[in-house]
């Protein structure tokens, strides 16, 4: 009897000595597996905030080294314009619109027309211009110098002229500027004439 009741004790002992260490293996791999994870999530996290702080610096050594600042004459660009011409003591009010057909090349349409009384003139024609503007990667060009033809119809009936032409415009802001333009007359005798007034962009 007393053999008996000390296997049951010894069988006790081990079984209570076995719970114990299945519950201490239990918490220490749920440790484990906490600081695992958080591990994993610092290490993660860490990788992250250096990847960012990398494409960050990528970002300003590209843009501050290879971005290069618009010209100010550009393909696709449409600058519209209106003003006033000088000639013969007549003051044409003036329109006109030109489209970047290339960097340096615009297509230009521009009209004209006045009358003082006893003299008329108008004008609508077309026109090709050719761009000096550069490039600058410091700072944006505001100076738009060109040199052009135009061939058009003369308003009061008369037939039709050319003029070459050059001129420039001056973009005080990032959108608007004042243009002059001197015009001669090659074809048509239409003479020469001047011609000053704002510049509009739309991009």
């Amino acid at each position: 009897m007393k053999n008996l009741l000390a296997v049951k004790a010894h069988l006790l002992i081990l079984s209570l000595v076995l719970i114990a260490l299945s519950t201490n293996a239990q918490k220490s791999d749920t440790i484990k597996r906490t600081v695992v994870v958080e591990i994993d999530t610092v290490v993660k996290g860490a990788k992250q905030n250096v990847n960012k702080v990398a494409t960050e610096k990528s970002g300003e050594v590209v843009t501050s080294a290879d971005a290069k600042v618009q010209p100010v004459f550009y393909r696709g660009l449409l600058v519209v314009e209106g003003g006033i011409m000088y000639k013969d003591n007549v003051l044409p009010v003036l329109l006109a619109g030109e489209f970047g057909l290339a960097r340096n090349i615009g297509l230009e349409a521009r009209t004209w027309y006045g009358k003082n009384g006893i003299y008329e003139d108008g004008f609508l024609g077309v026109g090709l211009n050719y761009h000096f503007s550069g490039e600058d990667n410091q700072k944006p060009s505001k100076f738009d110098p060109y040199v052009g033809g135009m061939y058009g119809k003369i308003l009061d009936g008369s037939g039709t002229a050319f003029y070459a032409q050059a001129g420039g415009r001056l973009f005080l802001f990032k959108n608007l500027g004042a243009f002059a333009n001197l015009n001669v007359g090659l074809v048509g005798k239409r003479g020469t004439n001047l011609s000053f007034g704002l510049s509009y962009k739309i991009h």
